[in-house]
Formats: structure tokens, sequence, C-alpha cells
């Protein structure tokens, strides 16, 4: 088994309060919709939500006082994230129209 720091998680970023503690994460995954992706914010405390788009999540993220620093953070990464699941979903669509000419 892995130890704790060697764990690293590629679909999600910690969200830190003003102290520099960890007090959630924010994670971007492919929705079960073929195409859509899902936004989720996972509170310690509050319990996970979900998020219809980008101008959601940053609303949550300021309600729950998260520093502009942070939401900007997390904006960087959500756009790295979404590039690369777009970049995914169009390479498994160029192979399988591919293989629907065989």
């Amino acid at each position: 088994m892995k130890e704790e720091n060697e764990n690293h998680f590629s679909n999600s970023i910690d969200l830190k309060d003003e102290n520099g503690k960890i007090f959630g994460a924010v994670g971007v995954v492919p929705s079960k919709e073929l195409g859509k992706r899902d936004l989720i914010l996972m509170d310690e405390e509050k319990g996970t939500q979900s998020a219809r788009s980008i101008t959601e999540l940053i609303n949550m993220l300021s309600k729950k006082k998260v520093s502009f620093a942070e939401k900007r953070r997390v904006l960087d990464f959500l756009a790295e994230k979404l590039r690369a699941l777009e970049k995914d979903l169009a390479s498994k669509s160029f192979l399988h129209s591919k293989d629907d000419k065989k």
C-alpha cells in the first residue's frame, strides 16, 4: 500500500483555507453522459456538492470564503483537466469512427 504522501489524485485538487489547512477538494470527472463532465466540491465538514458550471462552482467557493488566489488555482486546474478530458474524448471518438469504417 502506498504511503499517504505518495498518493497522487490527478482528477482533484485540494482546497486550502486562509491558514493553509486543507478543508476539502474540487474534482472533475467524466459524467455518465458521453461528452459531459461532473464538477464536484468535496468539503470535509459539509459533504459533497455537484456544480452545474464552473461559474456555479466559483460562487460556491466564494460562499465558503475561499481566497481569490485559491479560486484562481482551481480555475487553472479545471482548465487543464477539461482540456485533457476533451482531448481524450476526441481521440476516443476518432478511434471509434475508424473502427466503424472497417
